[in-house]
């Protein structure tokens, strides 16, 4: 059979060759654009090591000196902002729907567009050879409680993170941990951060890998605690509330009656309520903004616009081939063979034809690999990546070969319709009506 193929595709050549040609062009354009898609699906897929749902960030916001309602008398006490804060706190944390809370420093929650690093380093004598790690951070206000408000899991467990609330300390991601001391069991170590060098921070846990943004891998994270909340002109920024509803609790109508009953409760002075959104919100917001769908949707219709033209090129030619070998057909079915056999020779023709193409692409494609670089998460890229060898995207082999192996059936899936599509027309005539045609 294979002999029959070879011998077939050689004598239509001429023929072939435009296909093969088109088959050469369209394989290496389809990988290009499959990467980024197979890489940023992937990464979306990863577990972000927090729960969305029923998470819900409220922010507050402050009049200006020009607005009509501005106070001035307001700002000059210190202490009752802050005390104006806490007020709101629990009022949040009264709230019978309402589980947990916590008050992140800035903008500490997923898909927030604030996403501050700092270096951590295992010793003293690691920060002389400025051998750190690269990680971003989480600062929390002492007293509320992230990980049951976000859904954080205990990495060495995966169960319920706990926060040891009697003393100072500082909590890692597992990659982070594994970066700085190779392994995730580091609970009671020290290490040192930044300007903060001359005395350690005791780690006191160690949480599930996080993901920040939908489309990036889980970063390395530190997680800290301040003992208070600090008045400053730009409070109502760095201080939102974030809290978790408990199960079964009704969110549009909750929405609701927060903004209508509970909303006027939290203005005091210049401060007054501004939005409250759900972490999927403002995940989604977050992804509207940095354009990553707008990358994906163009990545998706090139990798359409190349499919269709193999399609098209495919169906185009096995028409024309199996129009010109109407003869061949009839004799073959006066000979005893099924349509069954012809379609599977006819397919065979063409899975050879793909497979030859692909495989002479592969080198041109290696060649542009080694100049362009495999696709890459963008976030890390720019950021002193950690990278985890337990996402295949990381693997320079598992990265080329998932990407080749997906677009090598996603081409021949296709070419292979295209051919059927014609060669079952033209096997439905009688053997009689084929010769007698020639």
């Amino acid at each position: 059979m294979l002999q029959v193929i070879f011998r077939q595709l050689w004598n239509q050549r001429r023929l072939n060759g435009w296909i093969f040609m088109e088959l050469l062009i369209v394989s290496f354009f389809l990988w290009v654009v499959l990467d980024p898609i197979c890489v940023l699906t992937s990464t979306k897929n990863i577990d972000p090591g927090y729960e969305s749902e029923g998470r819900y960030v409220v922010r507050l916001s402050m009049y200006e000196q020009t607005h009509g309602n501005y106070d001035a008398e307001a700002e000059a006490s210190d202490s009752m902002k802050v005390e104006h804060y806490k007020r709101v706190a629990r009022i949040i944390q009264d709230l019978p729907e309402v589980e947990s809370l916590a008050i992140p420093r800035q903008l500490c929650f997923p898909g927030s567009r604030n996403w501050t690093g700092s270096r951590l380093f295992r010793d003293t004598a690691d920060v002389a050879k400025k051998n750190f790690a690269h990680s971003q951070w989480y600062s929390f206000v002492k007293g509320t409680d992230p990980f049951a408000t976000y859904g954080m899991r205990n990495a060495i467990i995966n169960g319920p993170m706990n926060i040891i609330h009697e003393k100072e300390g500082i909590y890692l991601s597992e990659n982070l941990a594994i970066e700085l001391f190779g392994t995730k069991e580091v609970r009671g170590k020290t290490v040192y951060q930044n300007a903060h060098l001359s005395s350690g921070l005791e780690v006191l846990g160690v949480f599930a890998d996080y993901k920040h943004y939908d489309y990036t891998q889980p970063y390395a994270l530190a997680i800290y605690f301040e003992k208070e909340i600090e008045a400053d002109p730009w409070m109502q920024v760095r201080y939102p509330f974030v809290f978790k509803l408990k199960e079964g609790v009704n969110e549009e109508a909750f929405i609701q009656r927060f903004i209508d009953e509970i909303s006027p409760k939290l203005e005091w002075g210049n401060i007054y309520f501004d939005s409250i959104q759900s972490f999927n919100d403002v995940c989604e917001a977050n992804n509207k903004a940095s354009g990553i769908y707008n990358k994906i949707r163009m990545h998706y219709a090139l990798a359409g616009f190349a499919v269709l033209c193999v399609f098209l090129g495919m169906l185009g030619t096995f028409w024309i081939r199996s129009n010109a070998r109407r003869q061949e057909i009839g004799v073959m079915r006066s000979m005893g063979a099924s349509r069954n056999d012809i379609i599977v020779q006819f397919l065979m023709e063409a899975a050879m034809l793909v497979t030859l193409a692909f495989v002479c692409m592969l080198p041109v494609l290696f060649n542009y690999i080694q100049v362009e670089g495999l696709y890459d998460d963008v976030f890390a890229a720019a950021h002193y990546p950690i990278i985890s060898d337990k996402y295949w995207v990381n693997s320079f082999w598992q990265h080329f070969g998932m990407v080749t192996l997906i677009t090598y059936l996603i081409l021949l899936s296709i070419s292979l319709l295209g051919t059927l599509i014609p060669v079952v027309k033209a096997t439905n005539i009688f053997p009689a009506d084929a010769l007698r045609d020639e």
